[in-house]
């Protein structure tokens, strides 16, 4: 295994607004030689043997060099507390980002294929409220589906399904040295998929529930 070598470059436009607000837009362009990857293969002789274990036919997962590849992207930003609204109202804004992203390198068997545990489409949206020792955010996220590890055996890439998520973090600030702090996350209790080629012959299904956490902070 080699290392692998990235040039691109950046440009951005950024625009600052009232109540530290942001509005901004960016583009990249990335050239990656020997692409590093994980990879999938079937077992077929007895180098990885052991006495009275056959091991054929076992699943063989490594990382591997592939040969160039491009990966390139948008990205759009937001963020503006509402500090023109009256009173207590001033606490609200949003904040969200929109990430456009697309690539590919050449795999060791000569397919052109999509840059591993990339998505194409990543969104963020966040409501906040911050005032009066108060700090709260019901945030949103939603990914397209990528490629987790390619597979050499004929069964198909390994695949993630798409998937969103929503999670909200409550802060309030008692005095200056202690917080009471909730965390509810994945309050939408979604199911996370991997799968073999196409979502009928899924891997991997997780459903891992809502967690909560609560507690009391202090800062000596």
């Amino acid at each position: 295994m080699e290392p692998e070598r990235t040039w691109g470059g950046d440009a951005s436009l950024e625009w600052y607004l009232p109540g530290s607000g942001l509005a901004s837009a960016g583009v990249f362009y990335r050239n990656v030689d020997k692409v590093l990857f994980d990879s999938q293969t079937k077992v077929t002789g007895d180098l990885f043997d052991a006495p009275g274990l056959d091991r054929t036919g076992y699943d063989y997962v490594t990382t591997l060099n592939g040969g160039e590849g491009k990966l390139y992207g948008v990205e759009l930003a937001y963020l503006q507390q509402f500090v023109f609204l009256p009173g207590a109202w001033s606490g609200f804004g949003f904040q969200g980002n929109l990430s456009l992203l697309d690539g590919d390198f050449e795999a060791p068997d000569g397919r052109t294929v999509a840059f591993p545990g990339v998505s194409n489409t990543i969104v963020n949206a966040s409501i906040f409220y911050e005032n009066f020792g108060l700090s709260a955010r019901l945030s949103y996220q939603w990914r397209s589906s990528w490629i987790d590890t390619l597979d050499f055996a004929g069964l198909g890439d390994q695949m993630r399904d798409a998937y969103d998520n929503v999670d909200l973090p409550l802060r309030y600030a008692v005095t200056e040295n202690a917080s009471l702090y909730f965390d509810a996350n994945n309050l939408t209790d979604e199911t996370y998929v991997a799968y073999e080629g196409d979502v009928q012959h899924p891997t991997e299904v997780e459903q891992i529930g809502r967690r909560f956490l609560a507690g009391v902070r202090f800062r000596f």
